[in-house]
């Protein structure tokens, strides 16, 4: 008898001390280390903790679930009951949640990026909507990038003559306006390119002076803005969303802002630990005459006005959002 109450007793000390309502998966193509990765783990206690402990949320990082480009798909087919996505990635579809965020040129405080998007979300119920099969919590906002270069700092525009970039592709058109050419390749081809000299440069934020260790390839570093705007990255199933009570449902949604706010507190900090490392390595910092940044700007325009038109075909309101973008750049 005694051994059986030891044992049942064991039994007992091994269990939790309470078990969840809902246990629930979370899959990110990040790791836990990653800004990002760390803001979600953040979140995560939090959700936990305001749920009274009758949520518990397991993580899966470093895409053991999820990859990056697909994250809506296969969160919507049930890979995970929660996840990071990123719509601006697809190759097609969720043409609202993609087009978006390259109106926000010009712009270089990401935290007015990241409140004038939510509060487009909010207003038009397109971006919703495109994300059919998932429920959003939590959106990002990318920190500006700016040109790394070898050779030479870029202090006017015409400094960008003849240079070669590499470019995300939405740059291509700003670069050609004054004579660079922007150059599409993977991020993991771009060190031994700029090592080369196969490329002059590249348009990355601060922190890949360390996390790519691009410090150790360029010389220069020339603050002319390209904004990246912002976009939904995290969400639930929406099988398993219409399955939480409201009450679960209010501790997620009264959370979103938090989310996205702890991921860009963390995403600077990263772009403040990158400067200093370039800092550290000799790379030379210089900012651009806001006169001159204007007017890069302005070269986005009309390529950007042609994507509204694209949304407006569609059936979605692109004219009518690009404008209230540009309207809120200017105050």
């Amino acid at each position: 008898m005694l051994r059986t109450t030891t044992l049942f007793a064991l039994c007992l000390s091994a269990m939790p001390a309470w078990a969840a309502d809902f246990n629930l998966s979370y899959a990110s193509p990040y790791t836990e280390s990653h800004p990002y990765g760390a803001a979600d783990a953040e979140w995560i206690a939090r959700i936990e903790e305001q749920s009274g402990g009758r949520v518990d949320i397991t993580p899966y990082w470093g895409g053991s679930l999820i990859t990056s480009r697909e994250g809506v798909d296969e969160l919507s087919a049930g890979v995970a009951d929660i996840a990071y996505i990123a719509p601006i990635y697809a190759r097609s579809g969720y043409d609202m949640n993609r087009l978006v965020p390259g109106m926000f040129y010009g712009y270089t405080d990401p935290e007015k990026v990241l409140g004038v998007y939510m509060d487009l979300v909010g207003e038009f119920p397109q971006f919703g909507e495109e994300l059919n099969g998932v429920h959003v919590v939590g959106y990002n906002v990318g920190t500006p990038m700016h040109l790394l270069l070898r050779e030479g700092p870029v202090n006017s525009l015409e400094d960008l003559k003849g240079l070669r970039i590499r470019s995300a592709v939405d740059f291509i058109g700003p670069l050609a306006a004054f004579g660079a050419e922007g150059v599409t390749m993977p991020m993991t081809e771009t060190y031994p390119s700029l090592e080369k000299g196969v490329v002059d440069g590249v348009i990355a934020p601060y922190e890949a002076l360390k996390s790519l260790s691009f410090a150790e390839v360029v010389k220069y570093y020339s603050e002319l803005p390209h904004s990246r705007g912002a976009y939904p990255s995290r969400a639930v199933n929406g099988d398993v969303w219409a399955s939480l009570p409201d009450d679960i449902k209010a501790v997620f949604d009264d959370n979103a802002e938090w989310l996205s706010l702890r991921t860009l507190e963390l995403a600077q900090e990263a772009e403040d630990a990158g400067r200093a490392y370039g800092e550290e390595k000799g790379v030379v910092f210089n900012s651009v005459d806001p006169a001159v940044v204007a007017d890069y700007s302005e070269a986005f325009a009309p390529a950007i006005t042609d994507v509204a038109k694209t949304l407006d075909d569609m059936g979605k309101p692109g004219t009518e959002v690009l404008g209230k973008i540009r309207e809120a750049y200017g105050e």
